[in-house]
């Protein structure tokens, strides 16, 4: 890269930096506390007197969540980087999986009110939802390992709701907390719900359950999901996992699609700085910051909003006929349960 080049490159990185942190924090301090220098050496890098090294590149591409083209300038769109969280069968791996999405949704957390949103566009129950269930999330952690990774030592165990993971719930309720206080939109569709529901029922009929308290208690929370999420769309609020208003002003919308979302899709913004976060493997999540996909990103998910009917706020009829829908669903799998 010739010299130039360099010194823009490394002034665009610089301000890339600065637009990405919250106001309350010092761009010097910060980059000084990240690549271990001092403040005037901080400054030099910053000033351009000094040329970023490979390893400190490296470092800040990692810290801040960059791709390695925020550097060199590739203006090339055809290219997206990505990062991925991916679940395996390893047994640290769902601790690794939940504190990276807390290390995430933390970083949005970092902006004030008003300038960090997240819309997801759900083709499946918006994973931050079943986080503020305790039996609930140990459910979709047990199926996940069972039936998606089939992990070794799932293959013959059944599902107990007293074998709940306390570690992991911790870490999974602190990603509610915060997602709870922060801006969202949610579109669902009719098949929102499905996906879960169905998870259940297979297990049922396929004995995957100790016993029919399991599988009734998983229910039981699945209903008081649903009852908090139709009460803060009600209110356009998000709840706390006590069913208590998690701010004073309003930060909850809801959307119901008539059109197939087809993948979970979430958009987390950042002061002037965007993410896109596309899901693949069924719960694998892979996540840029390139600004073109982004746009692109941000776009579809405007155009799936304008199609859709706010279900929140004022909208009660439309809010009564989807959740009566869902309700209706569920009340029949906890009947045939009850009769099994």
């Amino acid at each position: 890269m010739a010299k130039k080049e360099k010194e823009k490159a490394q002034t665009l990185l610089m301000q890339r930096i600065k637009d990405s942190l919250p106001k309350n924090i010092s761009f010097v301090d910060e980059l000084a506390d990240v690549l271990k220098l001092s403040n005037d050496s901080a400054y030099r890098r910053i000033r351009g007197e000094t040329d970023l090294s490979i390893e400190e590149i490296s470092t800040i591409c990692k810290h801040f969540k960059f791709s390695f083209d925020a550097y060199v300038g590739n203006s090339d769109s055809s290219y997206v980087t990505f990062k991925h969280h991916q679940l395996s069968s390893h047994v640290n791996t769902f601790k690794e999986y939940l504190t990276g999405m807390k290390n995430d949704i933390n970083q949005v957390m970092k902006f004030p009110e008003g300038s960090r949103q997240i819309i997801y566009a759900a083709e499946d129950i918006p994973v931050f939802q079943n986080f503020a269930h305790p039996y609930l999330s140990a459910f979709k952690i047990f199926y996940w390992n069972r039936s998606i990774l089939n992990s070794p030592g799932f293959e013959d165990r059944k599902f107990e709701a007293a074998h709940i993971d306390k570690e992991l719930f911790e870490i999974a309720k602190d990603i509610y907390h915060c997602y709870s206080k922060i801006d969202s939109i949610e579109v669902w569709s009719d098949d929102t719900a499905n996906s879960t529901l169905k998870q259940i029922e297979f297990y049922w009929d396929a004995g995957a359950f100790k016993s029919k308290e399991d599988a009734l208690l998983v229910c039981e929370e699945l209903t008081t999901m649903f009852a908090r999420i139709q009460k803060q769309a009600e209110i356009n609020i998000k709840l706390d996992v006590d069913g208590k208003p998690a701010t004073n002003t309003k930060n909850y919308e809801l959307y119901h699609s008539d059109v197939m979302i087809g993948n979970n899709c979430v958009m987390t913004t950042m002061g002037p700085h965007k993410g896109a976060y596309i899901s693949y493997h069924t719960f694998n999540v892979m996540l840029t910051t390139n600004t073109n996909f982004c746009n692109e990103t941000d776009l579809w998910l405007k155009n799936l909003i304008k199609k859709s009917n706010l279900i929140s706020g004022v909208a009660e009829k439309q809010r009564y006929r989807y959740f009566k829908h869902i309700n209706d669903m569920l009340k029949k799998l906890i009947d045939k349960i009850e009769k099994g």
